[in-house]
């Protein structure tokens, strides 16, 4: 199929998705890792639907079915797309950085770009100047949803979502959980450049 899965009954998955029995637990690790609801979340690398490439909307719900998440537009339009379609607007603090834009080191900023061939995020600083970084030079927060990336000794963990528990700034590594495939959560150690919004 497309890419793009519009449709009128799209909404009533996160609505059943919510009515949960009051037993659960918020802090279950056996809850499937997903982006988070109400993430602002860029457009992006669209086919079918190429016009809202770059078009900004809000996420509301995932559906484990499809693997599409349903994401809300600005003029009413709900879509359901896929991970790869989705860039999370995410708010991050730049380390690491050289040359004219070493200046920036501890700023805070948010993702509005992402050019995965060139590596790099634009990110607009708080002060609302917008500056290019590379992949491995932005700090997510920790509880952040983030994709595993580029993973050489452990390929089998690239695509997987994996949540920030802590970041070590000496040694320029994340711990981050990921599903360990069987209602688990596995901890990885993963540099920067291996986690990507």
């Amino acid at each position: 199929g497309g890419d793009v899965l519009a449709g009128t009954e799209v909404g009533t998955a996160a609505a059943a998705g919510a009515a949960e029995p009051e037993g659960t637990t918020a802090g279950d690790a056996r809850e499937e890792l997903t982006l988070p609801t109400t993430s602002y979340v860029k457009l992006r690398e669209l086919k079918s639907a190429a016009e809202r490439n770059g078009q900004v909307g809000v996420l509301e719900g995932f559906d484990s079915a499809t693997g599409r998440y349903t994401v809300a537009l600005r003029d009413g339009t709900r879509l359901a797309l896929r991970r790869a379609n989705l860039l999370q607007m995410l708010s991050v603090r730049l380390t690491g950085l050289e040359g004219e834009h070493a200046r920036h080191n501890a700023e805070q900023g948010t993702i509005f770009e992402y050019d995965d061939v060139a590596g790099m995020y634009g990110v607009e600083l708080n002060s609302g100047e917008a500056v290019p970084v590379p992949i491995g030079c932005v700090v997510f927060s920790n509880a952040a949803v983030a994709t595993v990336g580029g993973l050489q000794g452990a390929p089998q963990y690239n695509g997987a979502l994996a949540v920030v528990m802590s970041h070590d700034d000496e040694t320029g590594r994340y711990v981050a959980e990921v599903d360990d495939g069987s209602g688990g959560r596995k901890s990885l150690k993963l540099r920067r450049q291996n986690l990507r919004a």
